[in-house]
């Protein structure tokens, strides 16, 4: 039986028109991808006739959904039957294997929380974010991972070690870099940098011949590129992440003042269309779908809630490839010999 992705048809901004022209996308380009659509069956059923897709596909029927602007744990109280908390039930009771969701994130790292077990061995979960990195080398494709970025707020040197088993086989098995560099962000260089708690995880990760840990990178390492993945704990990652979105939003309203005050920059912006051009195209993040949320038994892609179609197809295919590659697997596997072999170190956690 083919692998099957669940598809929260009511999440995000353009649903459900992006989510089932993006679904419908995928499953025409991958022969072993099966989904189950969940959301409201006329509407899905309505989108699935506008793009001439007429195969018979599973729709698990519900009129709720979640909004980007609900409070998360109120809206999930709220609408019991909302698409997110119906998908994740499906993939709790093993009818899916992974799900795409481009809607509230809060909500759907609630709802993974309240509808999915974690990966023994496991404390915490980890939401990961893709963004844009200077360096546009073969290895990275200009982009790296960050984890996590706000779904554990504060972490202990064992949770953060475990991040980095789990960021690395993402990006290895599903962004398709070999052995992605790692690093530990902290204040400094240094080992001993940056508290007890950092300082005890590097010497967690710096011998673990698994994985490509190249020690501390500090703030300024983040944009430029120097690791495919930075291992941090949600409450800085979080800041980190809105501080590269805040920053991108500055330069962007840069050019378009500089465009509108002198002719001449005017002009230079002109000559530079082509290269800004190539630029964005480098660091679109439709290419990549979306970002895993980490850590349960289930992998679960969060899509940005802006998706359009194909941001939706590529997600869909890395579920897919998630699956096909057991990520699940692997990291139970990893952590479980990462916790045996420092079983006396965990006794007085």
């Amino acid at each position: 039986m083919a692998n099957k992705i669940a598809i929260d048809a009511m999440g995000g901004d353009f649903a459900p028109q992006e989510i089932i022209k993006g679904v419908v996308q995928a499953l025409r380009d991958e022969p072993d991808l099966n989904v189950v659509l969940i959301g409201n069956e006329d509407a899905i059923r309505k989108e699935l006739a506008i793009n001439n897709y007429d195969k018979e596909l599973e729709i698990v029927h519900t009129d709720e959904f979640i909004t980007m602007d609900d409070s998360p744990k109120s809206a999930l109280n709220d609408k019991p039957n909302a698409s997110i908390t119906v998908a994740l039930k499906l993939l709790n009771e093993g009818k899916a294997d992974a799900l795409v969701s481009a809607g509230n994130t809060g909500a759907t790292v609630l709802a993974c929380a309240k509808n999915l077990h974690m990966i023994e061995g496991l404390e915490r979960s980890a939401l990961a974010a893709i963004y844009p990195t200077a360096k546009f080398t073969p290895a990275s494709k200009g982009f790296a991972l960050m984890l996590d970025v706000g779904a554990t707020i504060h972490c202990s040197a064992k949770q953060l070690a475990h991040f980095a088993f789990m960021g690395s086989y993402y990006v290895s098995e599903i962004l398709g870099v070999d052995r992605p560099r790692i690093g530990l962000l902290n204040n400094g260089e240094e080992e001993t940098k940056g508290g007890p708690i950092l300082s005890q995880a590097h010497k967690y990760l710096k011998n673990e011949k698994e994985l490509n840990f190249i020690g501390n990178v500090e703030g300024k390492d983040v944009p430029k590129g120097n690791v495919e993945i930075v291992i941090t704990e949600g409450f800085v990652g979080n800041v980190v992440l809105k501080l590269l979105e805040g920053v991108g939003e500055v330069v962007k309203d840069m050019g378009k003042y500089a465009f509108k005050k002198k002719l001449t920059w005017k002009i230079g912006l002109a000559f530079l269309a082509q290269g800004v051009k190539k630029v964005k195209a480098k660091t679109d993040y439709s290419e990549y779908g979306g970002a895993p949320i980490l850590g349960f038994n289930k992998l679960v892609i969060k899509s940005h809630g802006r998706s359009n179609a194909k941001a939706i197809m590529n997600a869909t295919k890395a579920a897919l490839l998630s699956v096909e590659h057991d990520i699940v697997g692997h990291i139970t596997h990893s952590i479980q010999a990462f916790n045996e072999k420092h079983a006396i170190d965990f006794l007085d956690i």
